[in-house]
């Protein structure tokens, strides 16, 4: 006898369809921005990984995220930032509604444990932002994470700097439901490029404001690690995972 209730959560997943029926629609957050949304035929898509490609780190690519991220913390899930290139800027996220408490940085020490950590952070109903340039994963790695967000439902991101990469490599074959590529037009614009998005011509575009950066251009790596814990919490800190071990409860 088949397994009914397998069947029932295989037909209700977004990127499963019928036969003679049409396809089911991309379901999509929105972005906070009107002319993004647009771009995107609704928003950042959700139960799917979406991939930044950014001109170079800290240009505001961040600032298209904080609505997302907002609404994310208030609905009682974490966000949580998988080795960032630099401390993010906790009093600017404070500024946009972000709670702190509910922001979580992540480092890594390999490639294996970045994409446990990826993937457990999708599977366990937490907004993933996860940097992947010093941990280059295959398309297999992937897909193991674009599974995961159609698994739970959520939308995921994935942010790399293309520091000026071939077309080729702007092309190259993802399993990412949206690709985008965002970099910066003089000192007050971003442009955003469509990659890949079902419904969307590659190559479209948007010149949308640059937002503010949220990075003090200080890279994690290089700050001192202070091992007394404060005997009062500062509320501006950001907690940190640095253990494999420790669990997280979105």
């Amino acid at each position: 006898m088949p397994n009914t209730e397998i069947i029932t959560k295989l037909l209700a997943r977004h990127d499963t369809w019928r036969g003679q029926s049409q396809k089911p629609t991309q379901r999509s957050v929105s972005s906070g921005n009107d002319q993004i949304d647009l771009l995107l035929k609704g928003g950042w898509p959700t139960a799917a990984l979406t991939e930044l490609l950014v001109q170079r780190p800290g240009i505001g690519e961040l600032s298209l995220l904080l609505p997302t991220i907002k609404d994310y913390c208030q609905n009682n899930h974490l966000s949580v930032w998988l080795d960032p290139p630099y401390q993010p800027y906790a009093p600017a996220l404070a500024v946009a509604g972000i709670a702190l408490q509910k922001v979580l940085i992540v480092q890594s020490k390999n490639a294996r444990e970045w994409l446990w950590v990826a993937e457990q952070c999708i599977r366990n109903n937490a907004l993933l932002l996860a940097w992947s340039d010093n941990k280059m994963p295959s398309y297999s790695d992937l897909r193991k994470l674009q599974l995961a967000a159609a698994d739970s439902g959520h939308a995921a991101f994935l942010l790399s700097s293309n520091k000026g990469a071939s077309e080729n490599t702007l092309s190259a074959s993802s399993p990412a439901t949206l690709r985008l590529e965002v970099d910066s037009v003089g000192e007050k614009n971003l442009r955003l490029c469509v990659r890949k998005l079902r419904g969307v011509a590659p190559g479209e575009q948007l010149l949308i404001p640059r937002g503010k950066d949220l990075s003090s251009q200080t890279s994690l790596a290089k700050l001192p690690v202070n091992s007394i814990h404060p005997t009062i919490p500062i509320s501006t800190d950001i907690p940190r995972l640095k253990t494999r071990e420790q669990r997280l409860n979105a």
